[in-house]
This record gives structure tokens, C-alpha cells and sequence, in this order.
């Protein structure tokens, strides 16, 4: 959830774009868990707040890494549109290189997984 809707209950097209942008990383990671050593929502906003950002997943391009941080600015307003996001998107898309997720750099054990991380829950 983006910064404003967890303090303020604010939700935007722009909150939106947070969490886009948070799935975009979920997707890159296979489904890790996002800010898997955040205990709280209230840690974790006071963490966001101060700078914190996941970091860039190893087999990710650095050019699809700065589209994720755009999507996770403090300032909802500088956040990117959708239609803005959707440009860049198709602008990797036909850059020549033809991966932005090198899987051969993965590594399962980077990523928090919640089947991990809570033994005995039914999921």
C-alpha cells in the first residue's frame, strides 16, 4: 500500500502506482513476499517514510528497477500516469536487448517466501 493510504486513507490512481509498482517487483521476484522483515504496517510506513526502498532484485535490469522506483516516489506527484508507465514499458520492450529478468541470476533463497516464514499456517 502506498505511504498516503496507510497514514492518511488516501487512495488515488496515484496509490495505484505504488502498488503497480510493487507488483512489478513481485512479479520479478516469482512471488516473494514484498518487505519480508517488516513486522508492522507501522514500521513499515516509518521505513518508507525515511527513504527505504526495496532494493533491485540481482536478475533485474536496471532500467526496469527505475521504473519500479518511479512507481514508489514519496510525492504521489511524482509518480508516473499510467499511460506514462505503459510508454516506458513498450520502450524496453523494443529495446534490442531482448531480457529484463535473467532468471540464470536468480537465486530462491534471496527472496522471502511466506510458506517460509510461517510454519504451520494454512494458506
Amino acid at each position: 500500500m502506498a505511504p498516503e493510504s496507510l497514514s492518511d486513507s488516501v487512495y488515488t490512481t496515484k496509490s495505484d502506482m505504488w502498488a503497480y509498482g510493487i507488483l512489478l517487483w513481485e512479479i520479478v521476484t516469482l512471488g516473494a513476499t514484498p518487505y519480508p522483515t517488516m513486522v508492522s504496517a507501522r514500521d513499515l510506513l516509518k521505513e518508507i517514510d525515511q527513504g527505504y526502498r526495496m532494493e533491485k532484485p540481482k536478475h533485474c535490469t536496471p532500467e526496469l528497477y527505475q521504473l519500479m522506483t518511479w512507481c514508489w516516489k514519496q510525492d504521489p506527484g511524482c509518480r508516473p500516469t499510467f499511460e506514462e508507465l505503459v510508454f516506458h514499458l513498450e520502450k524496453l520492450l523494443k529495446e534490442e536487448m531482448t531480457t529484463h529478468v535473467d532468471l540464470n541470476q536468480y537465486s530462491e533463497s534471496a527472496y522471502g517466501n511466506v510458506e517460509n516464514k510461517i510454519k504451520g499456517e494454512k494458506l
